[in-house]
């Protein structure tokens, strides 16, 4: 596959623009419902260069804006200013790739147009034709297209001067000729084009990017050069190093990226002083010119390249996104101060949905964007900008001024423009990318119980909660258990991270189990056979797997070592974040289904051996409930607490005795217990501290306990690492440590800690809690006879099954509740069990288009009522359950993401995606040989989704954008099928497919492994051919009618081949919408 555009002709593209309208009521993927009606909004219109812009939206020159198809996307959602991609004279670029990384900040090591110069023009005019037909079809009428094209040049005087570059303008100031050329190319698709008054004036506005280090005066010449000689409205792009080194880095350390900007950032680029002077100079140059001057805020930011996205060989890349918006928001500010509030500014710095109506009230305007469009709902995004703008512009009676002071305060302090977490946001998983049936909710993978999220949520979302508790119910015996202290790793791959936050999944269970659950556990019996399953540890892996073998009918007993059931999570969770009625009400249930729990009843190697010779089947759910001991000289002192036993106690008589001063040791789940829970037992003037020898970042903790553990004050003391212990008279007095740093990446993924020479530290303490570990602690079995065969649950010894922490070490809570789930299965299907676990297919109802709105909406989840931090030190539970309507409106935010997909479509600026539907199919596919039919042959191929998606190849740059935000490991470019538009481009990459019309016939080409095959459509058959066959296939069943060999060698041909062609065929016509003649684009 090519990493190189092969750019349509304007017939071409204009036929499936319009067909695909008249058809689907869409454009290249978006709906009508998210067009933009500019007769409805006209308190949004402007003025700008003595023309009217219908809104003060448009598109950063960028990816955005280099192909016509992508302007008349951008269009359509409501763009009115196109900035278009920069060109310059060194127009046969190799750009590195991947080039593009919106991971959170967003980077790009991308330039300037992938295009020759002349290619550019042919596209910027082909969407400037577009538009206007586009205008006349919807009755979009008004006096003006309402649209302004901004050319964007750079990089020196030298190249705009070039033959090329001046080439360039003079055409996009005056395109008469090619104008009416093309107008007499397309007058048989659009015969009104005719009565279409198309300005042959593109644009005759420009903005000016120059490369980092260009000096000042040649900035000012250039300028002068576009406004005296070229007569053109001109706008400067300035760099947002102007707004000076130490306020720069300062928001950027306050903002918790990474971003590391050079020194030479701030050396080579201008300055604020000679900015300053270029600025008043062009103003007076423009004014006596009778044009305008404006200045643009702001270029990406330059930064060091520190992370693995980008080949190595590029030495720097480009932030923009979120980060960049306070950066460009206070330098405006401090221009408009200088300048008394009378500088034109138009802005493009991390502008999106959320902020566009505080940016255009500051006066800033018209703000175009870019990095929001590149992530999850792409130019649909535009929308809500819209939306949210409605008729709320700058009131004449406010000062933009003041309140771009305001804004540039508040921006600095807002959560919107820190770090969101402690690790990068990413839905990926490690499914593989399916050429068909790739649909899958990434929630659901990460979930270790696969729970139906999105069925619940979308139950919840209707106020069915009795449905949701079905659903929870059928793989997770814990909701209101798991409803509080699930680690929640769902939410972590939540789609919705690419757009806002999470759904608050973890809330809408823990409500759905507080009021809904009772009436759902039910027992299912299987009155032909109840083999007895004894069940070892009565933890939630052990009664997970009590409860799915009991509802299908196995006799269980669980034997118990402790007083209580429940394991850890009874008896180490704190009460502030898991109380006794929840887990009491989980095990009551299970217990009602018959299940027998043996309390008291430690399991020896006498017992496990009378177990296996009365049961059918044993399962070892016991939990990890040794503390690991660290290897330290003093760790028997008087004062140093096992982790495990410090929980236990505590959560049965909550007295201290612990002193003022606490150290815990490690990074997990069970050290922010222990140092939350210690918190509470100081007193008011003490201190907890946790000790961790890698950053917060790397911490293997969920990331809310993190969060709370900060939020009470507790102090993180990170890359330090403990070398002994210092005891007085038996009793410990210090812990003495060593700083580390990071080096490179271990076996866990998570960069090495490294000592540092000579960096000792001796911290006071009066109790230590070493949390580093826990491990299991099984004297009746060895631990060769407990290993399973991967992915599976039983041991080396027959009938006995294992998993929780006693198969996977020390763990999660719903880890061990799925392995008991997947344990039972495995058991139940071994006993031959006729009442297996259900697993339903809720089928859901949703508007295709309502839910292509949904996913280009941002919607801020409902907030959690938590306990006040001054009301922390008491062991009373610190959230409280979301209302009923709360939890409505939650689960209303859900994506839907196991029903429809298409992210990749959306965030590529290209459109190189088409989603296309198809009703689902099973075929029972034959072979062939030169032998003939292989008649015993039977391959089953299905499609089983409705969505499905084929790649654009011509349209792709291979830039990575799809590969970020891909829910499954793969690349979407890389691994969707590809559809080539030039038949020429198909045949030299010898890949991919390629569809043609001719006489109504449909003929589809295809490479698979570089050999060419054939098929087409002859009524209801296929007809299928390569090198080696001819066959005839009936073309509802794909079963083979007649055949021709065409060779006397050796060969197999699969009727997979065949199938899948004709799939792709029924994708080519979707994209083509049914044109009567389809020909190859060259």
């Amino acid at each position: 596959m090519t990493d190189s555009f092969s750019t349509m002709p304007l017939d071409k593209s204009l036929k499936i623009i319009l067909s695909q309208y008249d058809n689907y009521k869409s454009v290249l993927g978006i709906t009508e419902e998210m067009f933009f009606n500019p007769v409805s909004k006209s308190k949004l219109r402007s003025q700008l260069y003595g023309k009217t812009l219908e809104t003060p939206i448009g598109v950063a020159a960028g990816p955005h804006t280099q192909l016509s198809q992508n302007i008349v996307a951008a269009w359509l959602c409501g763009a009115r200013f196109i900035e278009l991609k920069t060109i310059q004279t060194l127009d046969k670029l190799n750009v590195s790739k991947p080039c593009i990384d919106m991971q959170d900040e967003g980077y790009n090591c991308e330039w300037s147009q992938e295009l020759k110069i002349q290619q550019s023009f042919e596209q910027y005019l082909d969407a400037w034709i577009i538009i206007h037909i586009l205008k006349d079809k919807f009755a979009w009428n008004s006096s003006d297209i309402g649209t302004i094209f901004n050319m964007s040049v750079g990089y020196d005087l030298k190249g705009i001067l070039s033959d090329k570059v001046q080439w360039f303008l003079n055409k996009m100031k005056d395109a008469s000729i090619e104008l009416d050329q093309k107008i007499r190319s397309i007058e048989n698709i659009y015969p009104n084009i005719v009565n279409i008054n198309i300005n042959p004036c593109i644009s005759d506005n420009i903005t000016l990017s120059t490369m980092h280090g260009c000096p000042a005066d040649e900035i000012e010449t250039i300028g002068l050069y576009l406004i005296e000689e070229r007569k053109l409205h001109t706008s400067i792009k300035l760099n947002p190093t102007l707004l000076g080194k130490e306020k720069l880095l300062e928001i950027i350390s306050n903002s918790g990226f990474d971003t590391q900007v050079p020194d030479i950032a701030f050396d080579h680029d201008l300055k604020y002083e000679d900015a300053i002077k270029i600025i008043e100079n062009l103003q007076k140059k423009a004014q006596l010119c009778s044009l305008q001057f404006t200045v643009k805020l702001t270029n990406t930011l330059e930064s060091r390249n520190h992370k693995d996205i980008f080949n190595t060989n590029e030495e720097m890349m480009y932030m923009s996104g979120k980060a960049l918006h306070p950066i460009s928001i206070n330098l405006a500010a401090r221009l408009q101060n200088d300048f008394e509030g009378k500088l034109d500014i138009s802005f493009s710095g991390g502008a999106d949905a959320f902020n566009i109506k505080q940016v255009v009230g500051c006066g800033l305007s018209p703000v175009t964007v870019c990095s929001d469009l590149l992530k999850p709902g792409g130019y649909g995004r535009l929308m809500q900008y819209i939306d949210n703008l409605k008729d709320t512009l700058i009131n004449n009676e406010e000062s933009p001024l003041r309140k771009l002071n305001e804004y540039a305060a508040e921006v600095l302090k807002s959560k919107l423009y820190k770090k969101t977490g402690y690790t990068e946001p990413s839905i990926k998983t490690q499914r593989k990318l399916n050429t068909f049936d790739c649909i899958h909710a990434p929630c659901i993978d990460t979930c270790p119980t696969n729970q139906g999220i999105p069925d619940y949520l979308y139950y919840s979302s209707k106020g069915d909660f009795g449905k949701a508790a079905e659903v929870i119910l059928q793989t997770n015996p814990f909701p209101h258990s798991t409803g509080m202290v699930c680690d929640h790793l769902c939410q972590t791959k939540c789609t919705r991270i690419n757009y806002d936050s999470a759904v608050l999944i973890r809330e809408v269970k823990r409500y759905v189990a507080e009021n809904y659950t009772v009436d759902n556990y039910t027992k299912n019996t299987d009155t032909n056979k109840t083999p007895l399953i004894s069940i070892i540890g009565a933890g939630p892996s052990g009664l997970s797997c009590a409860y799915f073998t009991a509802k299908a009918g196995f006799k269980v007993k669980v034997f118990e070592s402790k007083a209580k059931a429940g394991g850890m999570v009874q008896g180490a969770i704190p009460a502030f974040r898991l109380s006794d009625e929840a887990i009491s009400q989980d095990i009551n249930a299970i217990i009602k289904l018959g299940v027998d729990i043996f309390y008291n009843s430690d399991i020896n190697n006498e017992l496990f051996k009378k177990l296996k010779q009365e049961s059918d089947y044993i399962y070892i759910g016991t939990g990890a409930k040794k503390s690991k001991i660290p290897e330290l000289q003093g760790i028997d002192s008087k004062g140093v607490l096992d982790p495990l036993d410090f929980l236990f106690k505590t959560k049965e008589d909550k007295r201290s005795g612990i002193g003022k001063n606490v150290l815990i040791i490690g990074g997990g789940n069970t050290a922010m217990d222990a140092a939350r829970t210690a918190y509470r037992m100081v007193g008011k003037n003490g201190k907890v501290t946790i000790v961790y020898r890698r950053t917060i970042r790397q911490m293997p903790a969920d990331a809310g306990e993190i969060k709370a553990v900060l939020d009470e004050g507790i102090t993180i003391t990170e890359l330090t690492s403990p070398v002994e212990i210092i005891s007085e008279n038996g009793k410990i007095k210090s812990l003495l440590c060593q700083k580390m740093r990071l080096g490179e990446k271990d076996s866990s993924g998570r960069a090495k800690p490294v000592k540092i020479p000579d960096s000792y530290l001796e911290l006071s303490v009066d109790t230590l809690i070493p949390a580093i570990g826990q491990e299991i602690d099984i004297d009746f079995a060895t631990k060769e006879e407990l290993i399973t065969k991967k992915g599976k649950y039983e041991t080396k010894i027959a009938n006995v099954f294992i998993g929780g922490d006693a198969l996977r070490g020390a763990s999660t809570a719903i880890n061990a509740i799925g392995d008991g789930r997947k344990a039972a299965e495995e058991i139940i299907k071994k006993a031959g069990a006729a009442n297996k676990p259900k697993h339903d297919h809720y089928a859901k109802e949703f508007d295709d288009n309502q839910l292509a709105i949904a996913k280009s909406t941002r919607i801020h989840s409902q907030n959690l009522r938590e306990t006040s931090l001054s009301d922390r030190k008491n062991f009373n539970l610190i959230n409280s359950t979301l209302s009923k309507e709360e939890v409505i409106k939650e689960a209303s935010r859900c994506l839907l993401c196991d029903e429809v997909c298409n992210v990749c479509a959306t965030v590529c600026p290209n459109l190189a995606f088409h989603s296309f539907k198809i009703d689902p199919q099973i075929f029972k596919l034959q072979k062939i040989s030169e032998k003939g039919i292989d008649g015993s042959f039977r391959h089953l191929f299905s499609i089983k989704q409705k969505h499905q998606i084929i790649h654009l190849a011509d349209w792709c740059n291979e830039c990575g954008n799809c590969t970020t935000f891909c829910p499954t490991a793969d690349a979407p470019f890389i691994e969707k099928p590809h559809l080539y538009f030039s038949k020429e481009v198909f045949e030299k990459e010898k890949d991919g497919f390629y569809y043609e019309k001719k006489n109504g016939i449909d003929y589809l080409f295809a490479y698979y492994d570089k050999q060419l095959h054939k098929l087409l459509r002859d009524d209801d058959n296929f007809i299928f051919e390569n090198k080696n066959v001819w066959v005839k296939l009936n073309a509802k069943d794909m079963q083979i009618k007649d055949y021709k060999l065409l060779t006397d060698s050796k060969f197999e041909q699969f009727m997979q081949i065949p199938a899948e062609m004709s799939i792709l065929m029924l994708a080519a016509e979707s994209f083509y919408c049914n044109l009567q003649e389809i020909k190859s684009m060259n």
